[in-house]
């Protein structure tokens, strides 16, 4: 899931990524989550991407470091922790 428009900051947002528990733990949402990247920036040609993890969430973190994303504040934002890819 991601939004179309920018918010007010000019940032594009993937409120969601979700993959069923049966297909987790095979680089399905790796590969999607990159596929995701190259299609925001070359249709929506966007500058900064934003996304949000629980922080127990570890599996996610290291995914979405791995593509780069970067810690914004030390401060969770609606209980969660959020990140950027420039």
């Amino acid at each position: 899931m991601y939004c179309s428009k920018p918010d007010g900051e000019g940032d594009y947002w993937i409120p969601a990524l979700m993959l069923d528990v049966e297909y987790q733990g095979r680089g399905y949402a790796t590969e999607a989550m990159k596929q995701l990247i190259r299609f925001m920036r070359e249709k929506l040609h966007c500058r900064r991407i934003m996304i949000g993890h629980r922080p127990d969430n570890v599996v996610a973190a290291k995914l979405y470091e791995r593509l780069g994303f970067m810690r914004v504040s030390d401060e969770l934002i609606d209980g969660e922790v959020v990140l950027a890819l420039n």
